[in-house]
């Protein structure tokens, strides 16, 4: 290949790129202008997620609309407990923060857990929570009530060196027979 056919090759590489590169800008840029048009929904989920609000003048996503006062309290305590318990990790013993949390579970996530024995890493042995918050969620989940549990506590290493951390702990607490039980706990989930 001559350089003049090097050359040519390269420029339209260039000439393609850019077109690529501005055809992609002008495709996202379509519907941010468009944005006070109002799109179809597209499903029927979504079109009766949108009529809540305007019919019944409730939001979807505030639990406090759809649930007593007495449920948030309870459940804010159940919340507040089981953390209390399930965040007390002891790599001495891996399974005792489970069998404190097993009150406040419900049956199948405790045999869930039961089965998965956790274990101590080369960074913490030990943790014990200090102070626990309690902060409301977004919960558009009608069968269930959330609550974020802020845990700081201690973490201690192998050698018993203490550090404070803080975690996150959305709970789910769903009515069972026995009353609220804890269903689901994911730790410190990014927005």
């Amino acid at each position: 290949m001559s350089v003049q056919q090097k050359k040519m090759l390269v420029f339209l590489s260039v000439v393609v790129f850019l077109g690529i590169m501005i055809s992609s800008f002008l495709s996202k840029e379509k519907p941010a202008s468009s944005q006070g048009e109002k799109q179809a929904p597209s499903s029927e989920s979504v079109q009766k997620e949108d009529a809540l609000p305007t019919q019944n003048n409730e939001n979807p996503y505030d639990q406090t609309q759809r649930n007593t006062k007495e449920e948030l309290q309870s459940t804010k305590e159940i919340a507040k407990e089981f953390v209390k318990a399930f965040a007390s990790f002891n790599a001495k013993n891996p399974s005792e923060h489970i069998e404190k949390a097993k009150p406040y579970m419900s049956e199948d996530m405790y045999e869930n857990y039961k089965e998965q024995k956790e274990r101590g890493t080369l960074t913490y042995d030990k943790v014990v929570p200090k102070s626990l918050e309690t902060t409301e969620v977004s919960n558009n989940n009608t069968d269930v009530i959330q609550w974020n549990v802020i845990m700081q506590g201690d973490v201690y290493d192998v050698d018993g060196n203490p550090e404070q951390e803080e975690d996150w702990y959305l709970v789910t607490l769903e009515e069972q027979e026995a009353g609220y039980k804890v269903v689901g706990v994911r730790v410190n989930v990014p927005n």
